[in-house]
């Protein structure tokens, strides 16, 4: 069982990381939104990045559930 020390550095640095990749993220989930605005009179360069925004939504999702599961699992070891 991790000390309370031990076990702040450790939720610390996993929001940390969670933070950052939710920033990636949100970064690329815009960026496609703009690349696909950016190019709204052509059908095929309009379909290309629409399938990247789903694929990035589709991530942004994974991120949330897996997320979520971290979050209850490290609450387990904390009680």
């Amino acid at each position: 069982m991790l000390d309370d020390a031990e076990w702040e550095k450790l939720s610390t640095l996993c929001n940390g990381w969670i933070d950052d990749v939710a920033d990636v993220l949100e970064g690329l989930k815009a960026g496609s939104e703009d690349a696909e605005r950016s190019v709204e009179g052509t059908p095929l360069a309009r379909a290309v990045v629409r399938d990247l925004r789903v694929g990035i939504n589709a991530a942004i999702q994974e991120i949330v559930e897996r997320t979520n599961t971290l979050t209850v699992e490290m609450a387990r070891f904390q009680a």
